[in-house]
């Protein structure tokens, strides 16, 4: 049987966890944007080569999966070559300091950042939501390699743009821009692993993806009296990551396709599940805003009243 290269582990990588290969070369140690198989899939999947160049790890940012691949011999990697180990260990040094600096770019959003309604809230039914707006977000950016980046990851459309902070403990490290048109990104090497964004404070807590779904969480649990703290978490596994960092947590997951490589689960469901915490999904496809549009809140409340028994 002949070896597989690695363009073909690569393909095989990227088709299991639905990712298309991407169009140019990917250079070592850095990530390579492509799109996902799934729905507005543009650059939302990504792909790491390793420094040597016979592996490396495909991550779909739509379903929060990964997967490795290797040629060689049962995955052998090739002895170090301290050259490649030398930039190795300064393009790491690089990439921190630009995690901070990003960091510092975040928060320097949401202070410069007024408070105002917009056209999302309006979508999701909430018109009266004031929320952080920014019209223009590439003022924030420096004028060097990573603010050109930084500019082209945004989501496609004009502003303003509603701001949303993923903060870890007080620190902003991430934040989601959308559009009036509600089309969605993270802030390109933000850390939005174990951040969350809070739009009520109470005794217990439930964590939900979006923050139309945390609004929605919000007011039917007022409709049904309880006060509450709600946490948008930005995707299915950091819902989970989240959860399981708060004793007690409820999951207020999104109910998503089927995908065969999460045990045939949505992707909400499936986190959900791993986290260990009491978790509630909608009866349909959709997460609890699409409910809420589609038969009231007190439809939603109703069936988030089970979860709290």
């Amino acid at each position: 049987m002949m070896a597989m290269t690695f363009d073909e582990a690569l393909s095989q990588a990227c088709i299991a966890v639905q990712v298309k290969p991407p169009a140019r070369r990917c250079a070592p140690g850095r990530w390579t944007r492509t799109d996902s198989l799934g729905k507005n899939g543009k650059n939302d999947a990504a792909v790491l080569v390793d420094d040597d160049q016979c592996g490396g790890f495909v991550y779909n940012y739509q379903t929060s999966q990964g997967q490795k691949f290797r040629i060689g011999s049962e995955g052998a990697h090739r002895p170090a070559d301290p050259k490649v180990e030398a930039k190795r260990r300064a393009r790491e040094a690089d990439d921190e300091r630009e995690r901070r600096q990003v960091e510092g770019i975040c928060a320097a959003i949401v202070a410069g950042c007024r408070q105002d309604r917009h056209a999302y809230f309006d979508k999701k039914g909430f018109p009266d939501e004031l929320g952080l707006i920014c019209d223009e977000p590439r003022d924030f950016f420096p004028s060097t390699r990573l603010g050109n980046l930084l500019a082209q990851a945004l989501p496609d459309g004009s502003g303003p743009f509603l701001i949303v902070p993923g903060r870890i403990g007080s620190k902003v490290t991430t934040v989601q821009f959308i559009t009036p048109e509600g089309d969605k990104k993270n802030i390109l090497r933000g850390v939005m692993n174990g951040a969350s964004h809070r739009v009520s404070t109470g005794r217990d807590t439930w964590v939900c993806e979006g923050i139309g779904t945390a609004l929605t969480v919000r007011a039917a649990l007022r409709m049904l009296g309880a006060t509450v703290t709600v946490l948008s978490a930005f995707s299915a596994s950091n819902v989970g990551k989240v959860a399981e960092g708060i004793q007690g947590a409820r999951i207020a997951a999104d109910h998503d396709k089927p995908v065969e490589t999460l045990e045939n689960r949505g992707a909400g469901e499936f986190y959900a599940r791993r986290s260990g915490r009491k978790w509630i999904m909608p009866p349909g496809l959709g997460d609890w805003n699409d409910l809420h549009k589609q038969e009231g809140l007190r439809a939603v409340a109703l069936h988030l009243r089970e979860a709290l028994g």
